[in-house]
């Protein structure tokens, strides 16, 4: 009976001891969810280590690790070919070969950021373990930087591949990195000599560019040198996920004999520049459509309204110019004819929105936009009903208001006064109501300016172009430029800077192309830049270009 009893117990010890080593390993239940990153805590062999002649190596992670994503993340470099198999060992991943390591190879061994333990917590940066199975190691090194070309921040987890002289992109690269949570790159462990590197959108993983499917963006130089036991940095390459699809109109409805409803493959901007123009079949023009208003909930339907009616008896052609999406992509006309209408417009008047929230200067007038085109004839009511209240005070509009198109203007008498707080009140024959506006008044010693001006050194002839992107990342001010510019009536607060060449033919800036390689445009970006009351503020670019490559 006892020896049973024991039988039993030793049984069941062993089955624990079996499941807790075959189980798959999770963090205990309860309590706060645990946020911390896993890292690797020791290797085997260590990193450095020369004159290997092992089969295996090992990893201890801080923590539990999701298997399959160990997996993902490895990478061996160079590609030996050699199969090999993967175990564990409760917190310690065992990697082991089925044939011998090449003699004399330096062979590193990366684990991505795709790393997770149990939690889903993603590794902080990629971990690189080096050995040599010959005297010597390898110890070369190349850095590189990531940056979003839209924020001027490192992006973490996006990989660059490198290629020695001479290369064949149609071939698995040679090296594989990835950025770190700053958006650095770091390949180690290299040997002297001449390499290619690029940024790649490797979304299949397998080390090779396959256009049009992934994206991939040069940096400056298309060669890096590296002397032995040398370091070189290969600059920063800055990605934009440029959009290069060109919004298509779609259709034209006629809903009425002068409105019109055009729908677009994709969001569409317009500004003051914008227009649309009527041909008849033969393509002879015959009247303008004014562009009134994107719709707020569908920005792919624009709202316009002729000059003159368009009866239904005829089809007619459009022309559109200065009409983009949110990349700066030109509008294309996507059908050849659409019908009239002889259906009477009964559009209200209905108060859409006003361009006042960027400030305007003390002498210029508040703009109001409408859903049609207004005139003092039939919307008189639009003057009558207007409210113009200064400091609880209410002020009679009079001869301070103007309609052009779909806008009403007021202006101030004579400037809008400092330590005055101003309230609109508009009307809109939709809601039979008032729409209160309170605007925003820039006077001159609340504003800041920024100068722009190129180094000496880095002084062009070409043709430039530059942006200031407020706190809500909003375009306030744009503008042409070779080598200075000053922008003025800037309001105070942060801003970020983006400036950059303006090449024949792009759209923006041009980011370059690897096959066959350009180097990217001139390119300029920084965060953080204060503009302060009264103050004229000052910055300097420095374009990185492949001449200050080459030069380091």
């Amino acid at each position: 009976m006892m020896n049973n009893r024991f039988f039993a117990v030793l049984l069941m010890a062993g089955l624990a001891v079996y499941i807790s080593q075959c189980a798959t390993p999770t963090q205990p239940t309860g309590g706060p969810r645990d946020r911390t990153p896993p890292r690797v805590v020791e290797t085997y062999p260590a990193t450095g280590t020369t004159q290997f002649d092992g089969d295996r190596i090992e990893m201890e992670f801080s923590k539990y690790i999701n298997r399959n994503s160990f997996r993902d993340a490895l990478q061996i470099e160079p590609d030996l070919g050699i199969p090999y198999d993967i175990s564990w060992r409760r917190r310690t991943a065992r990697v082991e070969f089925e044939e011998a390591l090449p003699e004399n190879t330096t062979i590193i061994f990366t684990v991505g950021t795709d790393l997770r333990d149990t939690e889903g917590n993603a590794i902080h940066g990629p971990f690189q373990l080096a050995l040599s199975t010959g005297p010597d190691i390898d110890s070369g090194r190349i850095q590189a930087s990531v940056k979003n070309a839209e924020t001027g921040k490192g992006k973490r987890g996006e990989r660059v591949v490198l290629y020695r002289y001479p290369y064949n992109l149609e071939e698995p690269a040679d090296y594989v990195a990835e950025s770190d949570s700053s958006g650095t790159v770091r390949f180690n462990y290299l040997r002297e000599g001449e390499y290619f590197m690029f940024w790649l959108d490797d979304r299949n993983r397998n080390r090779t560019w396959d256009p049009p499917r992934e994206r991939a963006q040069p940096f400056w130089s298309d060669r890096v040198f590296l002397d032995p036991e040398g370091e070189t940095d290969a600059g920063t390459v800055y990605i934009t996920r440029i959009d290069t699809i060109a919004p298509s109109l779609l259709a034209v409805g006629m809903l009425s004999e002068v409105r019109m409803r055009l729908r677009f493959s994709k969001q569409i901007r317009i500004t003051d520049a914008s227009r649309i123009y009527i041909q008849d079949e033969t393509g002879s023009e015959i009247t303008e459509a004014i562009p009134l208003y994107v719709d707020s909930e569908n920005d792919n339907i624009l709202y316009a309204e002729s000059e003159i009616p368009l009866p239904d008896q005829q089809d007619y052609a459009i022309k559109l110019s200065e009409i983009r999406d949110s990349a700066g992509n030109r509008a294309e006309v996507g059908l050849d004819v659409f019908p009239g209408s002889d259906e009477p417009d009964t559009t209200l008047a209905r108060y859409i929105d006003h361009d006042t929230r960027r400030g305007v200067a003390p002498d210029e007038p508040l703009r109001f936009r409408y859903a049609r085109i207004l005139d003092r004839d039939n919307d008189v009511r639009i003057l009558d009903s207007l409210i113009v209240i200064q400091s609880q005070e209410t002020i009679e509009p009079g001869e301070l208001t103007r309609m052009e198109k779909q806008f009403l203007y007021v202006y101030p008498p004579e400037e809008w006064r400092r330590g005055e707080s101003y309230e609109i009140r508009v009307w809109d024959d939709d809601l039979m109501n008032h729409h209160p506006v309170e605007p925003t008044i820039l006077y001159p010693d609340d504003t800041g300016s920024i100068i722009i001006q190129a180094v000496e050194e880095d002084k062009t002839t070409a043709e430039m172009y530059a942006e200031l992107i407020n706190e809500h990342g909003e375009l306030i001010h744009s503008s042409r430029f070779t080598n200075e510019i000053e922008f003025d009536r800037v309001q105070t607060g942060t801003w970020l800077l983006r400036a950059y060449e303006i090449r024949e033919g792009v759209e923006g800036w041009d980011p370059g192309r690897v096959a066959p390689f350009r180097p990217p445009a001139r390119f300029f970006i920084q965060d953080g830049i204060m503009v302060e009351r009264g103050m004229a503020g000052s910055v300097y670019l420095e374009w990185e270009t492949e001449d200050d490559e080459a030069e380091e």
